[in-house]
């Protein structure tokens, strides 16, 4: 009978051995995962940061574009006002002409 006991008590510590390899190996594996997926979320992190970092020189680059063009519409607008004046000022020059013209005529 302590020899039955004995037998008992060693299939139930070898049962538990074989339950504490596999939870030891199933942590294992769990912490190889998550540092697998820890290194992959890294790796996108950093691959995120690189096309944010390109899309705000994008749009410095941009901005330096519009910047440029709204100087030059600018300018074209102040060379149109100054033409349009120089012309009024023409169109008036000839029409005071053209009535001192007819008026000697």
């Amino acid at each position: 009978e302590a020899s039955d006991d004995l037998e008992i008590k060693r299939a139930q510590l070898e049962s538990l051995e074989n339950e504490k390899s596999e939870a030891l190996a199933q942590l294992v594996l769990s912490r190889e995962k998550n540092n697998s997926d820890l290194e992959s979320f890294t790796l996108q992190e950093k691959a995120l940061r690189t096309e944010i970092s390109k899309g705000e020189d994008t749009v410095t680059s941009l901005q330096g574009e519009v910047d440029a063009a709204q100087a030059e519409m600018k300018r074209m607008n102040q060379e149109h006002t100054e033409n349009t004046i120089a012309l009024k000022t023409e169109l008036a020059e000839m029409k005071k002409m053209s009535e001192q013209h007819n008026k000697n005529a």
